[in-house]
């Protein structure tokens, strides 16, 4: 009988020498509590795991998150290189190296005789991780930098692909993309009980509450069912502590972060027809709040569940007077990239950034005409 996809994913991660697990960049709290979730499930049980999440600032991450201090915030080398020589005619005397002008320099001393090039070999070492697993990456692209410098390493790898967005697409050997699921840190728990229930101790759970709470504006989505309920009630059982997401969550909001959803929700302007929802941000809201990529993700999740049949979100970002940011996020069926290119936007399927050479205003109008166009 052949295995089902959560008993393939269980006996890949079996088998594997070293697990790498990866969030997409710009991810979302429920990526994040998923990548942790899952780094700490496999060291309970004795696997070797590292886990990767672009760019994050670990000192900032929930201090309820298990191991959050093994999370990396860079991918280091996947394969190492090696050097042979053959030293069975010329013995080696001394071994020296320095750093010059972005070359490393190996001297080599024989202590008799000399080498030739053909003494010299190189070997592509193995590689570090022999599996992935990705917690809400739709795609290559989505994990950014990590794909963009590991390419090949990523083509060659496994790679089990955890999420429960209908534009996945299904881009992994293994793929548990559970379209009922209200978010991805549902899908891992789904997951893990099938593998074994009794790992998940209750830092694990807190994670996994926190992911779901997070992605479900605190139970309140139209993607809520039965089900997740159910499964919320059992991460409880398990020691979920509920209060610390709760406190995370909405009660440690910065005044800034506040005020920039304020601004925006007040100027939020939709096209029913088009499925379109925009608003802009003044110069002025831009340095109140310290606007980042992360904050405009964030800020686009409460403008989606305040809007939540818009298909298309777009935010204009006064840079200065005659330049205009723009981020554009799509849902299915929607391509971001496809549409963004009109306006000279790039990025993901899901999220594309650019500018915008005209005053706040003025690219707003023109922007959301060109998007209507595309639409």
């Amino acid at each position: 009988m052949a295995w089902q996809g959560s008993q393939q994913a269980t006996e890949a991660v079996k088998r594997t020498k070293r697990t790498l697990i990866l969030a997409p960049e710009n991810p979302s709290a429920d990526s994040i509590a998923a990548v942790a979730a899952l780094l700490s499930y496999l060291q309970a049980n004795q696997l070797n795991a590292d886990a990767y999440i672009p760019n994050a600032q670990i000192d900032k991450l929930p201090a309820f998150l298990p191991n959050r201090d093994r999370i990396q915030s860079s991918l280091a080398g996947t394969r190492d290189m090696r050097i042979s020589v053959d030293v069975g005619r010329a013995p080696i005397h001394e071994l020296a190296y320095d750093v010059d002008k972005g070359k490393l320099n190996i001297l080599l001393t024989p202590k008799s005789g000399e080498w030739n090039i053909k003494d010299v070999t190189l070997h592509p070492g193995e590689d570090r991780y022999d599996l992935i697993i990705t917690a809400g990456c739709p795609d290559r692209e989505s994990l950014g930098a990590a794909f963009r410098g590991h390419a090949d390493f990523i083509h060659r790898t496994p790679i089990i692909n955890l999420d429960h967005d209908p534009k996945n697409e299904h881009w992994g050997p293994i793929n548990l993309v559970d379209l009922t699921a209200s978010s991805v840190t549902e899908v891992v728990f789904n997951w893990l009980t099938e593998w074994n229930a009794d790992k998940i101790d209750a830092p694990i759970a807190t994670a996994l509450l926190a992911g779901m709470m997070s992605n479900t504006q605190s139970f309140r989505s139209p993607t809520v069912t039965s089900k997740t309920l159910e499964r919320a009630s059992k991460l409880l059982s398990m020691g979920a502590d509920r209060e610390a997401v709760v406190q995370h969550l909405w009660r440690t909001r910065h005044v800034s972060t506040l005020k920039l959803w304020g601004r925006a929700l007040t100027r939020l302007e939709q096209d029913v027809n088009k499925q379109l929802v925009w608003t802009t941000l003044s110069r002025q809201d831009v340095i109140d709040s310290g606007t980042t990529d992360a904050k405009l993700d964030e800020l686009v999740r409460e403008l989606i569940a305040f809007a939540p049949d818009a298909k298309l979100v777009a935010v204009f970002a006064e840079h200065d007077a005659q330049t205009t940011r723009v981020a554009l996020f799509a849902q299915p069926p929607h391509d971001a990239r496809q549409i963004g290119r009109a306006l000279g936007l790039d990025g993901t399927r899901q999220r594309v950034s650019g500018a915008i050479a005209k005053p706040l205003l003025e690219a707003k109008d023109h922007a959301v005409q060109t998007l209507r166009q595309q639409l």
